[in-house]
């Protein structure tokens, strides 16, 4: 018990818990996986670049290895899939615990038609950005992530310098 609560009356703690109840009913069940744990959601960002002509989606995938996480566009719909490996010792207590670790699925509806074909991905410091150049047709396609953390100078590398990792596992054609 803490402390504190002796000085409390049982009505504000009736109160308190009446309203962590409700908090945690209005996260949802996939949003709370056990008592002091919960699923990992990463935060992103959906604009519009009218320089790029491009839809943007900005996650913040800080420990997550972009090698583990998957892309694809379907549609008007972009799904990012993924885990954040928890590599911390077996013998651990913890004292607090807020990071969230385990699998991760977001969907995005995307509000114009993309072409998946010339889609990008780079992740950087923690951030994937993935730039999806606006079409009037649609299709389906993976799409390849460059991770910036291992080149020298990263936001000065030109456009057309960038390695390319090609990830896909689908068979030549597939994505016609």
């Amino acid at each position: 018990m803490n402390p504190r609560d002796k000085n409390e009356p049982p009505s504000f703690r009736r109160l308190q818990n009446e309203v962590d109840r409700m908090f945690l009913e209005l996260m949802g069940a996939n949003r709370v996986v056990g008592r002091g744990q919960s699923a990992f959601r990463p935060n992103v960002d959906v604009y519009y670049c009218k320089s790029e002509g491009a839809m943007i989606a900005r996650l913040e995938l800080g420990g997550v290895d972009p090698a583990s996480v998957d892309l694809e566009v379907e549609e008007r719909v972009l799904r990012i899939r993924g885990h954040r490996v928890d590599y911390g010792h077996r013998d651990k207590v913890y004292q607090q615990m807020e990071i969230a670790y385990g699998p991760f699925e977001r969907r995005v509806l995307l509000p114009v038609e993309v072409d998946p074909a010339r889609a990008t991905a780079h992740y950087h410091h923690g951030f994937l950005e993935i730039s999806l150049p606006v079409t009037e047709r649609g299709g389906s396609k993976r799409i390849p992530i460059v991770n910036k953390d291992t080149e020298t100078d990263a936001w000065a590398t030109p456009a057309d310098a960038r390695p390319h990792i090609d990830r896909s596992t689908e068979p030549e054609g597939a994505d016609e």
